[in-house]
């Protein structure tokens, strides 16, 4: 892995992948935070939820507190004051107030455990009732800035260990408080044992971290394969670009040397007349009208590169007639035999100018590169859902290996020949490129005994 970096450092990818590193790591720390946000908000809702209720119900708090006995003073003053205010039935105060504990757990929608306490206080701060002596509570102070809000309070057990309480202080209401008589009854402090809720959630949140920290590891590898995944286009691209930028050069130094040789000569010849100079002036001519028809070309090719949209029109049959009309002129001014089969009867909707743009360069294609004798076919005709189009020649044919390469730009089967003819291999890359625009197919076949097929099948129903 660490070589791997040291490789990715000294690249162009870097860049990229710092990128997404960057993404990676917000996203999982912002998880991160969230589900610690959620966890921490939630895990004192319901015993703050019982804390409200218990604030609610004084006496329900009293009884509770009862229930976990009075100190032994606490216990004397009480036993002391009950016994001389029975009631008529006989039964002490006391006993009275056991079955008002009674009622009141029943009706209270809350449910207290073990981990609840109520500590009460007298005005002066002492402890009133007793407390579990295993909790360490019995070490705890009141604080009057704690009234009536909840706190977090942490208090140390006989054994020397750490326990934590959520806790709320309130005043108590003097007729919950008369139900003790002779008690100075002042203060309640409600307590919910959240050690275990701490330890549970500090081990949730050590789970979650291992986990992120894991993710944050294996968004490392996915960086690094994200950032070579975006860079290959870009490469690619980079390469195409550089290999047409020379490929144009290329194809423009031929003619730029011819008219620097030609106008050279007719600088040394000032005396010549245009007759005798005729033969540099026609090849001058001849090289400007190349260069004219090959910067024509290479700026068709950069309007397709920069996503051309097709305008979408319906062609009616009568289209075909007229530039087959045409097509056939131009072989017979060529000393060629142009065969047209032509079936559409139906309108398609595609791009007009497209269509006419791809038929052209193939026929253009067909009659240059046939023998001087050449035959070419063209069938025309609806398939299914698709336009189908044929054009044959007898030519010499293009062998297996040449015909995955015949659509890239400038590549030629044999360059002589081809600029002989005029050709640039530009005519099929820009035809595999309007074929890509209308959303068809273009494939490459022999021709029998001799020659080349390109059948192209478009969509009659242009969608995007």
């Amino acid at each position: 892995m660490l070589i791997k970096f040291r490789k990715l450092y000294r690249t162009d990818n870097f860049s990229y992948f710092i990128r997404y590193f960057a993404v990676f790591t917000l996203i999982f720390s912002l998880m991160t935070i969230i589900i610690f946000q959620l966890m921490r908000s939630t895990m004192y809702q319901t015993s703050d939820e019982n804390f409200r209720e218990i604030v609610n119900n004084p006496e329900m708090m009293m009884e509770f507190a009862r229930a976990r006995g009075l100190s032994p003073e606490a216990e004397i003053i009480w036993e002391k004051n009950t016994k001389a205010t029975k009631n008529n039935s006989g039964n002490s105060q006391k006993e009275d107030e056991k079955e008002k504990s009674v009622s009141f757990y029943s009706s209270s929608k809350i449910r207290l455990n073990t981990n609840y306490h109520v500590i009460l206080y007298d005005s002066r701060g002492n402890r009133l009732n007793q407390v579990d002596y295993f909790s360490g509570l019995s070490s705890l102070i009141l604080s009057a800035k704690s009234l009536n809000t909840i706190t977090e309070c942490e208090v140390t057990t006989p054994f020397g260990e750490k326990e934590y309480y959520r806790c709320m202080s309130i005043e108590v209401p003097e007729e919950a408080a008369s139900a003790y008589v002779g008690l100075d009854i002042k203060y309640a402090t409600v307590l919910f044992n959240t050690s275990q809720i701490r330890f549970s959630i500090a081990s949730y949140e050590a789970t979650v971290m291992i986990v992120m920290i894991g993710f944050w590891l294996i968004s490392i590898v996915a960086s690094i394969y994200l950032s070579n995944v975006s860079m290959r286009p870009i490469l690619a691209s980079f390469q195409k670009q550089k290999e047409f930028v020379e490929n144009a050069s290329h194809e423009l130094r031929t003619p730029l040397t011819v008219l620097q040789n030609r106008l050279e000569s007719l600088f040394r010849h000032p005396e010549a007349t245009i007759m005798d100079s005729s033969e540099n002036i026609a090849s001058s001519l001849a090289e400007v009208r190349n260069m004219r028809l090959l910067t024509t070309n290479l700026l068709n090719l950069a309007r397709r590169d920069d996503g051309l949209k097709p305008e979408i029109i319906a062609v009616q049959p009568a289209f075909f007639d007229e530039i087959l009309a045409n097509y056939i002129i131009m072989a017979e001014e060529n000393g060629k035999i142009l065969e047209v089969n032509h079936t559409v009867k139906e309108v398609i909707r595609t791009d007009k100018t497209l269509l006419k743009q791809l038929l052209t360069i193939l026929v253009d294609n067909a009659i240059k590169y046939s023998e001087d004798d050449g035959h070419i076919w063209i069938d025309i005709q609806i398939k299914d859902r698709f336009l189908s189009i044929k054009v044959a020649d007898n030519g010499l044919g293009i062998s297996p290996e040449n015909k995955t390469k015949i659509f890239d730009r400038f590549y030629r089967v044999d360059k002589a020949r081809t600029r002989q003819k005029g050709g640039f291999g530009l005519g099929l890359s820009l035809a595999k490129q309007i074929i890509d625009t209308l959303h068809g197919t273009i494939t490459v076949q022999d021709h029998q005994p001799k020659g080349t097929v390109f059948e192209v099948k478009i969509p009659k129903e242009y969608r995007k």
